[in-house]
């Protein structure tokens, strides 16, 4: 009889553990990070604020989804007043528009293990452009570690629009660790 109930115990756990799909991310271990060049320079930046909704489910994608911000006023650079610009209408815009979404409409497999398409809405300083990137999903603990990333034209979103010394190509680089909701 104790051995049966250890054993109900054990199956509710895993049942549980395998339904739970509701995650929110952990800030502390995830970065956003976007790398540009500069006068011909790679240049990386980071943002912080980092929150939202994320669904996940490897067998029912069609029911999975992200809703994800981060806080624009957040841009870290390592060269404060490059930051303070980049704060302002020229660039993020932050007064007016604080937060930066990216937003699912589909996750489909992509043939290999781990390996999945995300499609959705990158939303910036109020424009908001279609885009569609490779990621990586692995289960840990109590959530998952989501790993993708993917190219932007900075001039798609009127981010400093008049500079002529920035790429137009920006290359965000996602790494987003979760936990159940």
């Amino acid at each position: 009889m104790k051995f049966k109930s250890i054993f109900l115990l054990i199956l509710c756990f895993y049942s549980i553990k395998g339904y739970s799909q509701n995650y929110i991310p952990v800030e502390r271990a995830s970065t956003v990070k976007f790398f540009i060049n500069n006068f011909g320079l790679s240049t990386e930046g980071s943002f912080n604020g980092l929150r939202g909704d994320i669904y996940f489910n490897p067998h029912k994608l069609e029911n999975s989804s992200f809703e994800i911000s981060i806080e624009a006023n957040t841009i870290f650079t390592k060269n404060r007043s490059r930051d303070t610009h980049l704060k302002s209408k020229d660039y993020f815009y932050v007064d007016k528009y604080p937060a930066i979404y990216l937003i699912s409409k589909s996750i489909t497999r992509t043939g290999l293990e781990g390996r999945y398409w995300f499609s959705g809405n990158l939303i910036i300083k109020g424009v908001t452009k279609e885009v569609k990137f490779e990621f990586s999903g692995v289960q840990e603990r109590a959530g998952y570690l989501f790993k993708g990333e993917f190219t932007i034209n900075r001039r798609d979103f009127l981010i400093g629009s008049g500079s002529l010394v920035l790429s137009n190509n920006v290359q965000v680089v996602l790494n987003v660790t979760t936990t159940n909701k």
